[in-house]
């Protein structure tokens, strides 16, 4: 009888897991071939300052990673609950914290009109993940084994259908993202250079130098808040009139932020990062006089970095409150590291060149449908020939077994 039952067990679980590798690996057959236009750098004679309109007076202090404990438990984050995720963000000062669980959408709050239905997406073993801000529910598509470049930009497209907002997750962590991909890969609408495990410079510089119209995320990835070193570590500052969600998305896609890299003393005690949170220094104001980028800020900076095509460095000053820079003809975008004595800095979004009424990605990616049908027609050939030798092979078995 047990034999029986561990058969009929056995038996569900093979049923189980085959089903469910056909369908991961049915999501190879439809991801379609892309054509990519490839880098364009920004050019024209106009330059967009995403701080234009900004009020020193309206920074908000959000992050929009970390995980709580969903799945049963399952996935990273099973400590945090949404009551302790608050209470430690609040007490750190910040003015929102999304959760961005493991392909579910954390309803905690959904009552508040600050709330933003936040997620990240990607199941994959080589962490090529997105946070997919303001969405109105999951895709479970993924590739889970291997994705081409094709491949990582279909995601993309699919997750623009369902949120307000996509950012590539932690591109340099596993090689999520190569560098080399960000001369392509377009449709997103920010970046997180900024996360507590990875910094992911490289790989912005390459997307900026490309024509790639892609603004900072900072967030801690926390997966356990009550750990000094995971919190208040890595952050996004939004210049918004009210917390309501449409006012600090609007700014937050049109570039009206910065990332803040608060330096981590390992292990400190919360009760003493929660006091030097209080204390940090903020933007005070980006300006353009003719070609001249005028930054400052509101505490002495031991540096201003400014960084332009190629991640190259332009200009470094010290020692100040402020700084300029007067932008070159060849100077596609300038973007500003703001360093500090502590070694905290802030990093703003470019000033980029454009034409017309405003600024946009200059790179574009679409389904190239004629090498689609070809490459899923090889699909379809390919499986024919592996069902008739399939079928060829029991047929000489059982005539085998005839004899």
């Amino acid at each position: 009888m047990m034999k029986k039952i561990f058969r009929t067990l056995l038996k569900f679980v093979v049923i189980f897991f085959g089903l469910l590798l056909t369908m991961l690996l049915g999501f190879y057959l439809l991801a379609p071939v892309y054509e990519f236009s490839g880098p364009s750098e920004f050019s024209g004679n106009k330059l967009y300052n995403p701080y234009e309109n900004m009020d020193s007076a309206n920074w908000r202090k959000y992050n929009f990673q970390v995980q709580s404990k969903a799945w049963g438990g399952l996935t990273d984050g099973r400590k945090n609950s949404n009551e302790l995720v608050d209470s430690i963000y609040m007490q750190l000062g910040f003015d929102h914290v999304a959760t961005s669980d493991y392909q579910k959408i954390n309803r905690y709050g959904s009552e508040k009109p600050s709330f933003i239905p936040t997620y990240e997406h990607g199941y994959n073993i080589f962490k090529t993940h997105q946070v997919c801000i303001d969405a109105d529910n999951v895709l479970w598509v993924d590739l889970m084994f291997f994705q081409t470049l094709s491949m990582k930009q279909w995601i993309i497209d699919k997750l623009n259908d369902h949120s307000r907002i996509v950012s590539l997750a932690h591109p340099n962590l596993r090689m999520g993202y190569q560098v080399s991909n960000m001369k392509y890969i377009t449709n997103y609408q920010l970046m997180e250079v900024l996360n507590n495990v990875r910094l992911s410079f490289e790989h912005w510089d390459m997307a900026l130098s490309s024509g790639q119209l892609a603004w900072i995320l900072a967030n801690d990835d926390a997966h356990d808040v009550v750990n000094s070193n995971e919190v208040g570590r890595r952050f996004t500052m939004i210049n918004s009139p009210t917390l309501n969600k449409d006012d600090i998305l609007d700014n937050l896609a049109s570039g009206n932020a910065y990332g803040f890299d608060f330096y981590r003393h390992d292990d400190e005690l919360m009760e003493v990062k929660i006091e030097r949170s209080k204390h940090i220094p903020h933007l005070s104001s980006v300006k353009l006089n003719g070609d001249t980028l005028q930054v400052s800020v509101s505490q002495n900076a031991l540096r201003f970095i400014f960084t332009g095509q190629n991640g190259k460095t332009l200009f470094v000053s010290h020692g100040s409150k402020s700084s300029e820079y007067v932008i070159k003809k060849e100077d596609t975008y300038v973007r500003t590291q703001i360093k500090f004595a502590d070694s905290s800095s802030i990093y703003l979004n470019p000033i980029v060149r454009f034409e017309g009424d405003k600024p946009v990605s200059k790179m574009s990616a679409e389904v190239n449908i004629e090498y689609t049908q070809w490459l899923r027609l090889s699909y379809f050939l390919i499986a024919i020939l592996l069902l008739y030798f399939y079928a060829r092979r029991k047929h000489k078995i059982s005539k085998s077994d005839d004899n």
